[in-house]
This record gives structure tokens, C-alpha cells and sequence, in this order.
């Protein structure tokens, strides 16, 4: 994804106030259960030919005209020569993508998010809190351009940019909000969290290790969308390098938590308001590589055997990619306890494609999440995103199984985030394409209809977005019985790898037609219960 290769050509171009206890229970998914399917909607929805030529890598959902709808931005890379964009005459630039409501998108052509760069990462997030979100596009700029021709001349130079959110309408304020500062050069993913709880959203950019001095770099939010690097300040050191990010509270002290990958740290919050590295889990997420492109690109935080932890999932850039599958066993002296059981749950056979991204989602709504990788099966122009289907929890362990056999993955994306676009219940997938001879696509879930509940949260005192909100669905009449606990999410966004997402956390419910609703709000103080909500619905919880 990094540079087109001969390789390449063979395939294809192409908030719980307390942990409940783990148990030991076994509970099956339905061995007769139908599978997850998608149809690609891509032309039907009008993202096939703006976007065709597009060496795409990095995208983000986020309703940026306030109209309930979620919205598109598309980036690529901009630097090939013009051969390489074919069926495009040259570089194809970013895109921004209205959605229109009744399943296709409009172009949005007067906006700065259209730019030539290095784009390798994006975000949606309302970091003033007026309720619509700016734009963060990480561009992953070189120190100087080379000369040539235009526009990928200056495209590689061009860094980062923040575009600001008037009324539906973006102003690039990138020069002079801080987040954006010319040292900032090989940024990849963006991660979006409230560090010390003040209300305000800052930004986590991560660099790569392929410029001189790499770093990682938290921004602090000002207000009135000023930032100002406070890296040192929190005590992380500047030699933080990664492609992903994920962003959640492990340690339960009401501030979040985050894990790089490629350099797979994991930082957790202190009590002075600073960071640290889990040195004491430096072994457990050790990575011997296989050869020079073998890195761990993606994370995702997500409970996947339902106790309330927050278990992790890594995904690897690499041709023989060795996706990772770490189990939450809870605290111990304030670290949580990861223990790597890719074998006992199902993910060890070796993907023969790069996996760069990861999401999990309850693709079926069969109250169960699942494991999607940005891995692909194309033939004849049909694409199969590569998904593990959860079918359900032994020895306390969840347990997958793939869509189709893991030997078939003959293409890849770098990036694909999670969307239910077209407000139906069902998670829907963007994947981002970077090769000749493929294209984006846009894939929309039909699976077999199942009960579902979305949740979003609205924060007053903390971030509107409710990014960092901790959320657990019981069943009906049984809220805080670890027993009855359907699911649980921490909102957030910008995880994965090169990707955002929505701020909504979905739920599938199977057959339950009502279930309680337990929201713990940012910084773990306030929690509100909502009893007796019924199924299919997006649910809105107002601090």
C-alpha cells in the first residue's frame, strides 16, 4: 500500500463501575445461521466514477452537514506518475461526498477537503462543540517535493490540514490552529479523545517510522480551535512511532487509554494527568517480523466474549499477514491483563494478503461482534471483504470462524471504515481501493434482518460527541447483571488503520425486542440508565 510492486501485480493490483467477573460459559451462536452478504452499490450510488483512478488511502463517515446522514471523505496518495492512475488521466484528488438520503451521494465540489496530498488518514470531529464536526486529514508529507510535474510536485509536500465546519461548509484554518505545524511530516492514523476530561476534544496524530525523527503527537484543545503540542508535558516519549491507533479506557480511571501499533505500545493515563508505557506488557505484544513490510498496521478495542473488558484485535501489513487477537483479563495493579489467543479463537491461519485495517462490528445482528479485515476475495470484479463471523463464547473465549476460506484472499485495501450509511440497522463498508484495475467500493450489508439498537450520546459538560462514553445493553429487567450483558462498547473514532468512523455504537440484539440500556459518560463519574428501550431504533442519550 506503501508503493505498487511486482508483488502486487500477482494479486490482483488489487462505563462499567466495576468489572464484572469473567465466567467460564459456554454459549453457541446458531450453527445454521445465514451468512453475512453484501451488495456492492458503489455505481448505483455514484462513488464508482468521481472516484475511478483514485490510489486511495485513508477515508472517513461523519455527518458534516448536520442532517442526520452520514457523509463521505475520500483521500489518495497524489506523487505516481500519470500512468498510474488509469482509467484517470492523472492523480485524482481527495473527495467529499454528500449523502443524499435515498442511497446515493453528490460531489461536493467547492470545498478545500478536495486536495492533491499524501492523504493517510481522517477524521470526523466536533472539536468546538456546536455540533457539527471539523475535518482532519493526516497527510503523510515529505520534507521537500520533488520537482516535476504538477500536481504531485507539490502534493508531497503538502502537510496536514484542519478544516473548520461553517455551517455545513469547511475553511481550511490549518496555518494557524496548531494542530497542523510544519514538523508534523509522515502522519498516518488520528486519534480523537479528551485526555484530561475538559470537554474538548484533542487530537492524538500518529507518525510513521520512515521520516528522520518519528513521533507521536498529542494536541491539546485550546478552545476556539487552537491547539498546542503537549507531548512532553504528558510525559510520552517523542520517539512514538505507528500506522494505527486505539483509543479506549482500560485502566478504569475515567481518562483514555491508547495502543500504537508497529511500535505496539500500549500508554496508559496516570493519576498526575500523564502517560505511561505498559512496559509490563512489552513482551506479550512483541512482534518479530517475517520481512521488511511485516508490521502490525491496525487496532481496534472491542469486547468480543461480552464480560465488559475490552478485548484487542491487530491487524498486519504484511504479505503473510499474522493477524492478532489479545483477550482482556482485567486489572492488575491498574494494568490490564492481555493474553494473545489468535490460536483459540480462530484467526491463526496466515491471510496471504495484507490486512491494514480492522474493524468490529456485529455485521449480523446476531448479538455477537465480529472480526472484518481489509483483506478481499475479487473475481470477476465481485468483491467479499474478508469477515470472521463470531459463533459464540467457550471456555470463556469467543470463537470465530472466516466467511470463506482464508487461502482465497487475493486483494486488499488500505483502509475501509464501518458505516450503517443508509440507516437500515445493518453495518455497511467503504473499502478504500489503491490499486489499478480495482476501484473503491461501497458495500451495503443485507444480511438476514435481525433486532439491532445504535446509541449516541450527547455530551453538555463533556464532548458533545461523546467520544469516550462507555455503553452496556442488558437484557430487559436485568441491567447491571454481568450475566445478562448483551454487549458493550466505549464510543470512539479515528481507529482501525487510515480511518473514521461514526460516532454510534451498534448493538445487535438477535431476537431481543426491548433490553436496558446502561451510559456511562466520559470521565466515569455520571451514569444513566435507560430501561425498557425497544429494538430497532437510534437511540439518543442527552447528558
Amino acid at each position: 500500500m506503501f508503493r505498487r510492486t511486482a508483488a502486487c501485480v500477482l494479486f490482483v493490483c488489487v462505563a462499567l463501575a466495576a468489572i464484572p467477573e469473567q465466567t467460564s460459559r459456554s454459549v453457541a451462536a446458531p450453527a445454521a445461521a445465514p451468512a453475512i452478504t453484501f451488495d456492492d452499490m458503489t455505481e448505483k450510488a455514484g462513488l464508482k466514477t468521481p472516484l475511478a483512478g483514485l490510489m486511495g488511502h485513508g477515508g472517513a463517515w461523519g455527518d458534516f452537514d448536520g442532517d442526520g446522514k452520514p457523509d463521505l471523505f475520500v483521500g489518495g496518495f497524489c506523487d505516481r506518475p500519470n500512468a498510474e492512475y488509469k482509467p484517470a488521466t492523472g492523480p485524482v484528488a481527495s473527495g467529499l461526498f454528500r449523502n443524499r438520503g435515498d442511497g446515493t451521494f453528490e460531489v461536493v465540489t467547492d470545498t478545500p477537503a478536495k486536495l492533491f496530498g499524501r492523504t493517510s488518514g481522517a477524521v470526523f470531529a466536533d472539536l468546538n462543540n456546536d455540533g457539527l464536526p471539523e475535518l482532519y486529514i493526516a497527510n503523510n508529507a515529505r520534507r521537500r517535493g520533488k520537482k516535476g510535474e504538477e500536481p504531485q510536485a507539490s502534493a508531497i509536500g503538502k502537510h496536514s490540514v484542519l478544516l473548520k465546519n461553517h455551517s455545513g461548509k469547511f475553511v481550511d484554518i490549518g496555518e494557524d490552529c496548531g494542530a497542523c505545524p510544519e514538523s508534523l511530516l509522515s502522519a498516518r492514523n488520528v486519534g480523537v479523545l479528551d485526555y484530561d476530561n475538559d470537554g474538548l476534544l484533542d487530537l492524538l496524530v500518529i507518525e510513521d517510522k520512515f521520516t528522520a525523527k518519528p513521533r507521536t503527537t498529542l494536541f491539546r484543545n485550546e478552545g476556539t480551535l487552537k491547539f498546542r503540542d503537549v507531548t512532553k508535558e504528558v510525559g510520552l516519549p517523542e520517539n512514538i512511532f505507528g500506522l494505527g491507533v486505539a483509543v479506549a479506557d482500560l485502566n478504569e480511571d475515567g481518562r483514555p487509554d491508547f495502543f500504537v501499533p508497529h511500535s505496539n505500545k500500549l500508554f496508559l493515563s496516570t493519576k498526575d494527568g500523564k502517560y505511561r508505557e505498559a512496559t509490563e506488557l512489552a513482551s506479550v505484544f512483541a512482534w518479530k517480523q517475517l520481512d521488511g513490510e511485516d508490521w502490525p498496521c491496525g487496532a481496534c478495542f472491542a469486547d468480543l466474549n461480552r464480560d465488559g473488558r475490552l478485548d484487542l484485535v491487530l491487524s498486519i501489513h504484511g504479505m503473510k499477514a499474522r493477524n492478532r487477537v489479545y483477550i482482556n483479563e482485567g486489572l492488575k495493579d491498574g494494568v490490564p491483563q492481555f493474553r494473545d489467543v489468535t490460536k483459540e479463537v480462530g484467526l491463526s491461519e496466515i491471510v496471504p494478503v495484507r490486512c491494514p485495517h480492522v474493524e468490529v462490528q456485529d455485521f449480523d445482528n446476531d448479538g455477537w461482534p465480529d472480526i472484518a479485515v481489509s483483506a478481499a476475495h475479487l473475481v470477476d470484479g465481485q468483491v467479499t471483504p474478508l469477515i470472521y463471523r463470531h459463533v459464540g463464547i467457550r471456555d470463556g473465549l469467543p470463537r470465530f470462524e472466516p466467511m470463506w476460506p482464508v487461502a482465497k484472499a487475493n486483494a486488499y485495501f488500505p483502509a475501509g471504515p464501518s458505516c450503517d450509511y443508509d440507516g437500515d440497522g445493518r453495518i455497511d463498508l467503504f473499502l478504500i481501493n489503491w490499486f489499478a484495475g480495482n476501484h473503491s467500493r461501497l458495500l451495503r450489508n443485507t444480511s438476514a434482518a435481525k433486532a439491532w439498537l445504535d446509541v449516541r450520546v450527547i455530551g453538555k459538560t463533556t464532548n458533545r460527541m461523546g467520544i469516550g462514553a462507555k455503553l452496556s445493553v442488558y437484557e430487559a429487567g436485568k441491567i447491571g447483571k454481568p450475566e445478562a450483558l448483551l454487549g458493550h462498547h466505549e464510543i470512539g473514532i479515528g481507529y482501525g488503520y487510515a480511518s473514521g468512523q461514526m460516532p454510534v455504537a451498534h448493538f445487535g440484539l438477535g431476537d431481543a425486542t426491548t433490553v436496558d440500556v446502561r451510559v456511562t459518560l466520559p470521565g466515569g463519574k455520571t451514569t444513566i440508565d435507560k430501561l425498557g428501550v425497544k429494538a430497532n431504533q437510534m437511540l439518543t442519550v442527552t447528558e
